[in-house]
């Protein structure tokens, strides 16, 4: 295997990672900031994954508007999942409901749109940077929206009051009612807005994989590895983690073959927690600050 062949292992793992970035952010934003554990993200990613594939194949409906549909819907699932299943701030409860509702979506979309693999075929185009060095154009602006998202999302969170009263309810309800903020409601929102996150990351990379009912439990797996190895609470080092974990994974199974990945990835990630337990990105004193 020559030069040429690990840079565009690289260059893919780097776009592929974005996407992992993205969708990790989402979860250590809802674990890390909201206090609210959410075990049916990667069903939501898988679902929102058939839905881009519904409007776009099955409805045959414009990008654009198959987009809105994704995000429209993904808001409102948060939406109905804070006012519903997560209305308590009970970490135990919202283990066992979210892991309830998880396997509720994955029967569903079983029911509708059976176990066949299903993907958008997209036949993509490539940048070359030489003869034998290349890029997907629909993979490298994936990850520049997502990086643009998130940057977003970031500033957001860091310059407006809305972060300010997310950060007063979560450290304390009582007293942030009584600075006049609607704690409910802020609460709706931000978890709602999170589920954005979700939806785009799962349009992206339904431009990139073939999706099946159980691909939502390999999502959930590798985002807990992102999060856990980056700092629960840190949008940008989830990011970042993403990008490296995507390239980890495609240089161990372009190397050494897929029979390796799993083990070599996960291990690493053992030994990350034992090294430094509370994240690349967390300093020790800073692991459980809010926002």
């Amino acid at each position: 295997m020559g030069v040429s062949a690990y840079i565009n292992i690289i260059l893919n793992g780097i776009c592929v990672g974005g996407m992992y970035g993205l969708m990790s952010s989402a979860f250590t934003f809802q674990v890390g900031s909201l206090r609210m554990v959410n075990f049916t993200y990667g069903a939501c990613i898988m679902l929102s994954m058939y839905l881009t594939f519904f409007f776009i194949r099955m409805v045959n409906a414009p990008v654009i508007l198959a987009a809105l549909g994704v995000i429209v819907i993904n808001f409102a699932i948060g939406w109905l999942m804070r006012k519903t299943l997560l209305k308590r701030i009970d970490e135990g409860m919202n283990i066992l409901t979210t892991m309830g509702l998880q396997l509720v979506i994955m029967n569903l979309v079983l029911f509708f749109f059976t176990s066949y693999p299903r993907d958008l075929a997209v036949f993509e185009k490539r940048i070359y940077f030489t003869p034998k060095i290349s890029v997907g154009i629909i993979q490298l602006a994936c990850f520049v929206m997502a990086g643009v998202i998130l940057v977003s999302f970031q500033l957001f969170l860091n310059k407006t009051w809305t972060e300010r009263a997310i950060r007063a309810v979560v450290q304390n309800r009582d007293v942030a009612g009584l600075m006049g903020i609607n704690s409910e409601r802020t609460l709706d929102l931000a978890f709602s807005l999170s589920f954005i996150l979700i939806g785009v990351a799962g349009m992206m990379l339904m431009t990139m994989f073939t999706v099946e009912p159980n691909f939502g439990d390999y999502i959930t797996l590798i985002g807990f590895v992102i999060c856990i190895t980056a700092g629960l609470n840190n949008l940008t080092g989830a990011f970042i983690t993403g990008v490296l974990v995507g390239v980890l994974s495609a240089l161990i199974s372009g190397v050494l073959g897929t029979a390796y990945h799993d083990p070599m990835l996960f291990g690493l990630f053992v030994v990350v927690l034992l090294v430094r337990p509370y994240g690349l990105f967390n300093k020790r004193k800073n692991a459980v600050r809010n926002i």
